[in-house]
């Protein structure tokens, strides 16, 4: 081990040490100090410490860990930081901030970091057509990288009074549906059984409605338990009423006898 290395490798073994005991300020303070003097493995364990605080609701600790590791380059801890800031977990709440820290996730390779900035944006899309499809960018590139919850976010930006959005809006989505997003699978069935932006189709609004519901959707249960006690699109029936109308109050029906 050269000169260079030592000191970091004295500093991540107290550090490490430290952890073990659960004596996590002082496991940080040496972490820290092994971070800066170029330990990877310092890094990695500084990391978990700092969700432990975040956890833990500590965020005073919480934020000098993950600043820590943010000026080293982690995208993960550029997120967290956006997070204390957006919130104003145990600091000033700042939202100009929080997208700064959103976007150098991003940039670092934390594609949850183009989805919180598009969120961000997203709370001022109602009052601004620019900030609309500046979220709509963010979330594209979310929902590009496998995001599957950007797909629905995009959706709700579109469902205005214009058709051709709806139609365009269908589309995000189904994507959203195919990904195993229940509430996506909500939001096209209620276009599909209204005919908004697409042609109407009954038979895959309860599809769509009925996949949703066995995957927990209580909005899915709730619409379905009123189709079956109405008889609307399906045969009226109150016993399968009764069980969607009690999944959608987050109770499990007990098996049939």
């Amino acid at each position: 081990m050269n000169a260079v290395e030592e000191p970091a490798a004295r500093l991540y073994r107290l550090g490490k040490n430290y952890f073990a005991i659960r004596n996590y300020e002082a496991a940080q303070d040496f972490l820290s100090e092994a971070v800066i003097a170029g330990s990877t493995a310092a890094a990695r364990l500084l990391l978990q410490v700092a969700h432990l605080f975040f956890r833990h609701r500590e965020y005073a600790r919480a934020e000098d860990a993950f600043q820590v590791l943010a000026d080293r380059g982690s995208g993960e801890s550029c997120l967290y930081l956006g997070i204390l800031c957006r919130d104003g977990l145990g600091r000033r709440r700042d939202l100009a901030q929080a997208f700064h820290y959103f976007n150098e996730a991003y940039q670092l390779g934390d594609m949850r970091g183009a989805m919180e900035a598009g969120l961000l944006v997203e709370k001022e899309a109602h009052f601004s057509e620019e900030a609309k499809q500046a979220a709509i960018e963010w979330l594209a590139i979310a929902s590009e990288s496998g995001l599957n919850e950007a797909n629905r976010h995009i959706g709700l930006l579109l469902l205005d009074n214009v058709p051709a959005h709806h139609a365009e809006a269908m589309q995000w989505f189904l994507k959203g549906a195919r990904g195993g997003d229940a509430r996506c699978m909500v939001y096209a069935s209620d276009l599909y059984r209204n005919g908004s932006g697409v042609p109407r189709n009954e038979g895959l609004a309860f599809s769509l409605l009925r996949r949703a519901a066995d995957m927990g959707d209580m909005k899915a249960c709730s619409i379905l338990g009123d189709w079956y006690a109405s008889g609307t699109y399906v045969e009226k029936d109150q016993k399968m009423a009764r069980m969607y109308y009690r999944r959608a109050g987050g109770e499990t029906p007990a098996p049939e006898q």
